[in-house]
């Protein structure tokens, strides 16, 4: 809108000039009739070219003078639209700051609340619980997922077959788009430290032994998430232990999770790239850290197999 401005006063300018320049022509012109009319008294034919110039002037200087009365009016215009989106930017960076505040207060919050239940050993395995039961929960969503495409690719198989048979054409499988392979993807952060990898652990303070459906990576509160391949997002909840999550649709049968995300940056359905920003990481029991994990179909893979 700034560049817009710009143009129009730019081109009221350069009308100002152009009508400087018709009007001292038109006063020039006017000059000249009067004394040819005053050298060259009753002759009607050279009378009359010269009215017809002095009328076409006159209908020049009109039009300009129009031209500038609405470049005025569009200039004002602008400048009014201009002026409503500062201060929509104004309000939006104020609504920003309150939102960081509010943050910035929960995670204070979440920090106190999980040394409340580090201090405790049967809150801390009702904790666990809870994780195990939201790991449950990945893998029905995964599964759920998994059904859906399942169905609608038999529906779109279906339809291309009818459509085919109505046309007398032969009906070709598609060839399938080729999957992850071993040490191929980057990893989701800038960390490669594991706080527990891919299967059984114990959690140190409760004894509890706990299966890990993925990777748990080191990585300090607020640290970038990025994914690791192109897709889209097929999903965005919260699960108890698992805090924020987001599940990508890779189109190869492949889905990659990333949990315990303290932000998220995208949206359901939004379509992603390697290096796209998916969030920042969070905060649980065991300590700073992202949760990732890798199915392929309704199976859970060894993330550590496809991370270079």
């Amino acid at each position: 809108m700034q560049d817009t401005a710009r143009v129009v006063e730019q081109r009221i300018v350069q009308t100002s000039c152009s009508l400087d320049r018709a009007e001292t022509a038109w006063r020039g012109a006017s000059v000249r009739m009067l004394t040819y009319r005053t050298e060259h008294n009753g002759l009607p034919k050279p009378s009359m070219q010269i009215d017809l110039v002095y009328r076409s002037l006159t209908r020049s200087l009109a039009t300009y003078h129009q031209q500038m009365v609405f470049l005025k009016g569009s200039l004002d215009s602008q400048q009014a639209l201009l002026k409503d989106v500062q201060g929509t930017q104004q309000q939006m960076l104020s609504a920003k700051e309150q939102e960081r505040s509010m943050l910035a207060s929960t995670i204070t919050k979440s920090k106190r609340e999980l040394q409340k239940i580090r201090s405790n050993k049967q809150a801390l395995e009702a904790e666990l619980q809870k994780k195990q039961q939201s790991a449950r929960r990945v893998r029905s969503l995964i599964n759920n997922l998994v059904l859906k495409e399942q169905s609608r690719k038999l529906e779109q198989k279906q339809k291309r077959s009818n459509e085919d048979r109505t046309a007398g054409i032969r009906t070709e499988t598609a060839p399938q788009r080729e999957g992850f392979r071993a040490h191929s993807l980057p990893w989701p952060t800038t960390s490669t430290s594991l706080l527990h990898g891919y299967g059984f652990y114990k959690n140190l303070s409760s004894g509890t032994t706990f299966e890990n459906p993925g990777i748990d990576i080191k990585a300090a509160q607020g640290s970038r998430v990025t994914c690791v391949g192109r897709g889209s997002v097929s999903s965005v909840t919260w699960l108890p232990g698992y805090g924020s999550l987001v599940i990508v649709d890779h189109g190869n049968g492949f889905r990659t999770v990333y949990a315990n995300l303290a932000t998220v940056s995208v949206g359901n359905g939004a379509p992603v790239q390697n290096g796209t920003m998916i969030g920042t990481s969070g905060e649980n029991i065991d300590g700073d850290l992202v949760h990732f994990e890798i199915w392929y179909g309704k199976e859970r893979q060894n993330p550590l197999t496809y991370l270079r």
